[in-house]
C-alpha cells in the first residue's frame, strides 16, 4: 500500500500531453491552449477617449471652476469609430464620443458632466490633467506582448481576448477520451423497477460528470456484470481510450473480478491500495498508452480517488500542469477523528460568517453515503499522524470545484 502522493507520481509518470487540433475561436470555450499568443498590433492601436467629453489640450482647464468655467470654442464632433478631421490648439475643444481617437493637438477628456454647452462653445467647470480620461495606444496589450500562454485553459475572457488579437481560430489540445464501466451485479440502470437487492448505478454517471467537468471526452460503456467473459469483452472495448476508468470490483471479494480481467487483458499493473480513507481499494496500470483506473464501488470513495489522482492526469494530458485545489484556513465547527492509519479526507461544507470562514463536516463519513459529495463543497485532510482535531481548532480546507 502506498501513499496518495507516491501514487499519483506514479499515475503522472505516465502522462504525455496529447496533440493539438485547430477550432473555432467560439468553439475554443473550455478548451486548454496548445500554443503561445502573440499581439501583432497595439491594443488599443491609438489614443482614444475614455469617456464621453470634450477633448481639450489640459492646460487651458488649469483654473477651471465651478464659479469661474473656462470657455472654449468647440470646432468639431468625433463619434467612436470615426476618423479625425480636425485638429485642437489652445482655446478649442472637440466633442468627442467614449472610444473615439483623440484629435491630434488634445492631451485629455473634459467628462461631460462638468460641462455646459452654449451653441459653439462650452463651459468647462472642472480642470483635468494632461492624459486624463485618456486610454493610450499600448495602454491594454503591446505589440509583440505574450498575452496567452500554452496550457491556458479558455475561459470567456480569453475568448474575449482572442478576438481582440483578431484570431478567428485557434490551437487547443485534444480532449482524452476516457470509457467508464461500472461492475457489479446489484447494479441497474436509473429509470428500470427497483428491486430488492439491487441499486441504481450512480458511479458512471458520477465519473461521467467529473470527466466532463475536467474538459475531457467521457464515454460511458456501461453496467457489466460480475461475469468475467463480458468484463473482458467490455475491458478491451475501453482499452481504445486514453483513460480507462473501473468502478467496483477492485477489493479482495469473491466476485471481484477486475484483477484477474485485467490481468488477462495484459495491463501491466503499477499499483493496487492506496493508504488514504476514503478510496484504500484503488488499481492504476497501463496498456501501451492507454491509463487504467480501478475505482472502489462506494461512490464517496470513487469521486475522491477521481479528484486526487484522475483528474491530475487528464489535466496533465490537456497540457494543464500544476493544478492544484485552494486552501483556505477556516475553524472547525464540530470534531473529528481519523483512526483508520491513512490520510483521511474529510468531507466539509464551507461557510462565510461574520468574516471569517466555518468548516462543518458532513453528518456521515461513510464511504457509501454519497449525500455526504452532495453536502459538501470542500475537504479537510488529516495527515496519517493526526488522530483527532477538536472543535474551534484551525484547520485548511481544500476546496473542491
Amino acid at each position: 500500500m502506498i501513499s496518495v502522493e507516491d501514487a499519483l507520481e506514479i499515475v503522472l509518470k505516465q502522462v504525455s500531453v496529447l496533440s493539438s487540433e485547430r477550432v473555432k475561436l467560439l468553439s475554443s470555450l473550455g478548451r486548454v491552449l496548445s500554443e503561445n499568443i502573440y499581439s501583432d498590433f497595439d491594443i488599443p492601436g491609438f489614443n482614444r477617449a475614455a469617456m464621453d467629453g470634450y477633448a481639450v489640450v489640459a492646460k487651458d482647464t488649469v483654473h477651471a471652476c465651478p464659479d469661474r468655467p473656462v470657455t472654449l470654442k468647440v470646432i468639431d464632433e468625433v463619434p467612436a469609430g470615426f476618423k479625425v478631421k480636425s485638429a485642437i490648439s489652445s482655446g478649442k475643444a472637440i466633442r468627442i464620443m467614449t472610444g473615439a481617437v483623440l484629435p491630434e493637438g488634445a492631451d485629455a477628456v473634459v467628462m461631460v458632466e462638468y460641462t455646459e454647452a452654449r451653441g459653439d462653445k462650452v463651459m468647462v467647470f472642472r480642470s483635468v490633467k494632461k492624459g486624463e480620461n485618456v486610454s493610450f495606444s499600448g495602454e491594454d496589450v503591446k505589440k509583440g506582448e505574450l498575452v496567452l500562454s500554452r496550457g491556458t485553459l479558455i475561459r470567456p475572457q480569453e475568448v474575449g481576448m482572442l478576438a481582440a488579437l483578431g484570431k478567428t481560430e485557434v490551437y487547443v489540445t485534444r480532449k482524452p477520451k476516457v470509457a467508464i464501466i461500472s461492475t457489479g451485479d446489484e447494479l441497474i440502470e436509473p429509470g428500470r423497477t427497483l428491486e430488492k437487492g439491487k441499486i441504481y448505478d450512480s458511479n458512471s454517471f458520477s465519473l461521467f460528470s467529473q470527466v466532463l467537468k475536467c474538459g475531457a471526452d467521457p464515454e460511458r460503456i456501461g453496467i457489466v456484470p460480475d461475469d468475467k467473459d463480458e468484463l473482458l469483452h467490455k475491458v478491451k472495448m475501453g482499452l481504445s481510450s486514453n483513460i480507462l476508468l473501473l468502478s467496483g470490483g477492485v477489493s479482495e471479494g469473491k466476485y471481484d473480478l477486475v484483477k484477474e480481467v485485467l490481468m488477462e487483458a495484459r495491463v501491466k499493473p503499477l499499483f493496487w491500495k492506496v493508504a488514504v480513507k476514503p478510496g484504500k481499494p484503488t488499481f492504476f496500470g497501463i496498456r501501451e498508452r492507454t491509463l487504467v483506473f480501478g475505482l472502489p464501488g462506494y461512490p464517496v470513495s470513487s469521486m475522491m480517488n477521481f479528484e486526487n489522482l484522475v483528474k491530475p492526469a487528464i489535466f496533465k494530458m490537456l497540457g494543464r500542469e500544476g493544478y492544484k485545489r485552494i486552501k483556505i484556513r477556516a475553524v472547525l465547527k464540530g470534531e473529528i477523528k481519523n483512526s483508520s492509519g491513512r490520510k483521511n479526507f474529510i468531507r466539509v461544507r464551507l461557510i462565510e460568517e461574520n468574516g471569517r470562514y466555518l468548516a462543518i463536516p458532513a453528518p456521515s463519513q461513510k464511504s457509501g453515503v454519497l449525500k455526504s459529495m452532495v453536502w459538501a463543497n470542500a475537504v479537510v485532510v488529516l495527515s496519517t499522524d493526526v488522530r483527532k482535531v477538536e472543535n474551534g481548532e484551525e484547520v485548511l480546507v481544500e476546496v473542491l470545484d
